[in-house]
């Protein structure tokens, strides 16, 4: 039973780590969202050609400014939809834990539902780490499928006040609250 708890203990760990990695990939994902909307912004006043005042005599200037924004925007957006398919990673991996955690808790030992429910000390039981696992596990998928909504939903023609509501779902990470998980 005892090497069991540690091997429990053992994936828990590893959950948290990604949990952590989730947290570090959430700030990245702000600040290329924060650098996307920034361009989208700008595309406007440049488009107008009497934004450009005495640059007006410069052929081509406007099309070049736009053309590089353009690639700009285009390169951020492949850079975030790269960092959403990390957090779709970072979901699998939390289901396969809890796969995992699963079947050598219920199918590779043989455990009472008494033992599932022994509680030492002020450790949880096993059974509650499962169910915490679970939960964690459906919070991360659920606040993946948003993301990843959220982010198809970016096009350089988004108005700015989609984008602001696009960003404060991101921000809020709605379905993970920051104390979940720890312990």
């Amino acid at each position: 039973m005892e090497a069991l708890v540690r091997r429990l203990q053992q994936r828990l760990r590893k959950a948290r780590d990604e949990m952590d990695r989730w947290d570090d990939l959430n700030s990245r994902l702000l600040s290329q969202f924060g650098n996307a909307s920034a361009i989208i912004a700008r595309l406007p006043v440049l488009r107008e050609v009497k934004n450009y005042g005495a640059l007006r005599c410069v052929p081509g200037i406007r099309e070049d400014l736009l053309g590089k924004q353009m690639e700009s925007l285009e390169l951020i957006l492949v850079s975030i939809r790269e960092t959403v398919e990390e957090f779709n990673g970072i979901a699998k991996s939390l289901n396969k834990a809890l796969r995992d955690t699963n079947q050598m808790v219920r199918g590779g030992s043989v455990l009472t539902a008494k033992q599932m429910q022994l509680q030492v000390g002020i450790l949880p039981t096993i059974s509650d780490c499962l169910d915490g696992l679970q939960t964690l596990c459906e919070m991360h998928q659920a606040e993946y499928e948003l993301k990843s909504s959220v982010i198809s939903l970016l096009t350089w023609t988004s108005s700015s006040s989609d984008i602001a509501m696009m960003r404060q779902l991101l921000v809020d990470q709605p379905n993970i609250p920051k104390d979940e998980g720890k312990g």
